[in-house]
This record gives structure tokens, sequence and C-alpha cells, in this order.
């Protein structure tokens, strides 16, 4: 499915009114494109045609395309990434409630933003990714850090899976999250996975990752 146009009655220059409305489309249908296209695929010109201006208008608020790539990354993948890991206090000593809240901020927000996902896999995870080394810059290495500590801690108390390396569990979460909403279009052409929606992919991950979460000696009749 393409994506939707965004229109905009404004051409060239806009008048100060309209400029910062027509600035947020451009980004949204940017960032849209290049989770459909590519980066590498998406020119200019398909970018103002979404939008319904012209070409002068992208380079009247960005004047390069390294300059728009910059405002993709600050306004829109920092702030899906300051959604999914600012709500984390740091005194958090409840894993389950960590990994959950992550699942469905994860979610809550693509679901909003569905360009994200397929986004992110192409250009941040994927080798030669045109973002990687932008977003790379962003991840809230000090959040991590309250995370592994808040399973490592839980693993000590005898609560969390001592199996489990604290280290490699957001990635569990990643890719129980993004990887599938990323292939939600996928669904739609395998008979068997029709009909796969975002809560079926949110309560599998979390029922996943919990099950594993749990240490063997936590569950009646182990040990």
């Amino acid at each position: 499915m393409r994506p939707r146009k965004i229109t905009t009655q404004k051409q060239g220059a806009p008048p100060e009114a309209s400029g910062a409305d027509t600035r947020e489309q451009l980004l949204d249908a940017a960032a849209a494109l290049f989770a459909e296209h590519g980066i590498a695929a998406t020119t200019v010109a398909k970018i103002a045609a979404l939008v319904g201006v012209t070409s002068a208008m992208i380079h009247y608020y960005f004047k390069t395309r390294d300059q728009l790539l910059d405002a993709i990354v600050q306004e829109r993948i920092v702030q899906f990434i300051a959604f999914v890991w600012d709500p984390i206090a740091n005194d958090e000593d409840d894993p389950t409630a960590l990994i959950t809240g992550l699942i469905d901020r994860i979610a809550s927000f693509t679901d909003a933003k569905p360009w994200l996902p397929p986004l992110w896999i192409g250009e941040v995870i994927n080798e030669g990714g045109l973002l990687r080394e932008r977003v790379l810059q962003h991840i809230p290495v000090d959040r991590l850090k309250l995370f592994v500590a808040c399973i490592a801690s839980g693993q000590k108390k005898g609560t969390v899976n001592p199996d489990l390396d604290p280290r490699l569990l957001f990635m569990s979460v990643l890719g129980l999250t993004i990887l599938p909403l990323a292939m939600a279009r996928v669904w739609n052409v395998i008979p068997i996975m029709n009909g796969v929606s975002r809560d079926d992919i949110t309560r599998h991950a979390t029922a996943l990752i919990l099950h594993g979460l749990v240490s063997p000696e936590a569950v009646p009749g182990n040990g």
C-alpha cells in the first residue's frame, strides 16, 4: 500500500504561519518513503509529490540531503528513543514491569508511526544503513545500564532466570517487536498469518519474554 498523500496548498517559500506545518509534513513524508523504498531510492521529487509541493520547497527547509537525514533522526527517531526509555526510573527494581513497559511503549509509538519499524530495520540495523551512525549517537547508554542492573538484580534475588544475559535481553525485546511490526505487510500475503495485529505481536512478545524471564526456581513444581 502506498503512503497516503499529504496535501498542502503552499508552493515555494511558505508564509510564516504555515511554515512549521509544511516542514512537519515533509518530515513525515520523507520518513514514510524512506521506510517503504529506502533512503537511497527516495528522491526529493518523490517526497515533494507526496506532500503536494515543489522540490524547491524541500530545499527551502533542508539545503542538503544530510540536513534532511539529520532532521529525521533528531525530530523523529530520537523522539521514539525518548518515548521508550525516558519513563524508566533510576530506582527501577521490577523486571516484569520494566519489560512490559518497554514492549507496550514500542508498540504504542509504532502504532502512531507505522514507518518506524521498517525504517529502523532498513536504515539503522541493516548493514550499510544510512541512519546507523546518526542513531548510534543517541542510544541511551545510561538507561540501558539501568535496564541491565534491574535484570541482574532480579537474577540475584532468584526471580529472574539466571541463564539470561541482561546485556542481550533488550535485543530480544526489539527482535520480538520491531521485526514483526516491520513485516506487517507480509502477513497480508501469507494466509496462515493473515490478521496478525499489533495487539497479537505485543501479547506474544510479552508472554514469550516473561516466561523466559522467570527463574525456574520460581515456577511451582520445578527444582
